[in-house]
């Protein structure tokens, strides 16, 4: 563990009932369980074969205020109260150790030769409040469902469903294939139905002064992208 990069490992690692906020009783985020089962983990000599990663209930809350949000508040503005622990060498933080050591493992993730039999992501709950505007906003996508099964460095296209629940009203779904040898090189369909428009009343009253009665948003979409550059029909 001293060099995350020289290391060569197998077998699983789980973390259950993960808990982050400000306090017990209120979540920034969180997670049911957390789930990694490697086949070979090998950053040194670029391999990185897993057999599934999987994450269940995911949650994070997402809160605009007059002045900042909720996380600008814990981690100060533009990340003041992060830098300085960071640059604080003398104290051990246990979080930071641990962003720090994933983010050397996963470097060279898509420089090397790797392949997931397996990605899952279960029941997500992402929300976003806006309390900046004379009336709150709030908005949520729930439940998130995204799975993909054999994503391999040597295939040709690698697929993956997005499906989403919108609260309090409405629905997405999202299907991307993606060229693993280059992710500028990526086909996106993507569908929005069901959506009220009086939901974003706040955000309308608030520039114009006049509200929305009735209607129904849908969005459809399709993006072909080729060495970065995107030919869409929305």
């Amino acid at each position: 563990f001293k060099d995350a990069e020289n290391i060569n490992a197998r077998g699983l690692i789980s973390i259950s009932d993960f808990h982050f906020g400000e306090t017990p009783q209120q979540d920034f985020a969180s997670f049911e369980k957390f789930s990694l089962n490697m086949i070979s983990l090998n950053p040194k000599n670029k391999i990185y074969i897993l057999d599934t990663v999987s994450l269940n209930k995911p949650y994070f809350k997402y809160e605009r205020y007059d002045y900042l949000d909720n996380v600008q508040m814990m981690f100060g503005k533009k990340g003041t109260v992060a830098s300085t622990t960071i640059k604080n060498t003398r104290q051990f933080n246990l979080i930071l150790e641990i962003a720090n050591y994933v983010q050397k493992l996963a470097k060279n993730f898509f420089r090397s030769h790797y392949k997931v039999n397996r990605l899952e992501i279960d029941n997500a709950n992402f929300i976003f409040n806006d309390y900046s505007l004379g009336e709150k906003f709030s908005i949520a996508a729930n439940p998130i469902f995204i799975e993909s099964d054999s994503i391999d460095k040597s295939r040709n296209r690698v697929e993956m469903l997005v499906k989403s629940g919108i609260k309090p009203y409405g629905q997405a779904n999202v299907k991307l294939s993606v060229n693993p040898q280059d992710s500028a090189d990526f086909d996106l369909t993507y569908q929005l139905e069901k959506i009220p428009v009086t939901l974003f009343n706040p955000y309308l009253i608030t520039h114009t002064s006049f509200p929305l009665d009735r209607g129904v948003l849908e969005v459809n979409g399709v993006w072909n992208v080729k060495n970065g550059n995107i030919q869409s029909r929305n």
